[in-house]
């Protein structure tokens, strides 16, 4: 039984790195998908247009079952998801910008009245270090 494990070993290796791209990949699709959705209104039409069409091609390469057809249309669909996440981010940033320079400035702390509340605090002693014992055997 050992020998016609170690005899199958490498075909087990390379069913179990079939199944693992086959899952990576449908969950790229899963997670495209959702953010698609959920970001319609961020994306462009054009940079939306290459997800959907590598999220196709990912689909395709699952229902054609081939390794090498998965990981290749997973990259595509990677890139195309690069160049998307740095449209959003820079979005994101300048809308950041925007809602910063509309806020109104923090209140100035007053030096010497910010010193005063802090010693108007309550003094609890030194912090004693201790082991709680149940003696109760």
């Amino acid at each position: 039984m050992r020998k016609d494990a170690e005899a199958h070993a490498e075909d087990d290796k390379k069913a179990r790195e079939a199944v693992e791209t086959r899952n990576e990949a449908d969950n790229a699709v899963y997670r495209s998908e959702k953010m698609l959705k959920e970001n319609k209104d961020k994306i462009s039409g054009g940079e939306r247009e290459k997800i959907e069409k590598a999220i196709g091609e990912v689909k395709d390469a699952l229902k054609a079952n081939d390794a090498a057809g998965i990981r290749s249309a997973s990259e595509k669909l990677n890139e195309a998801w690069q160049a998307v996440s740095a449209e959003l981010y820079k979005a994101a940033a300048e809308k950041a910008r925007a809602s910063k320079a509309q806020q109104p400035p923090p209140p100035e702390s007053g030096g010497e009245a910010g010193a005063e509340s802090k010693k108007e605090g309550k003094d609890e002693g030194p912090i004693i270090d201790a082991e709680v014992v149940d003696e109760k055997k």
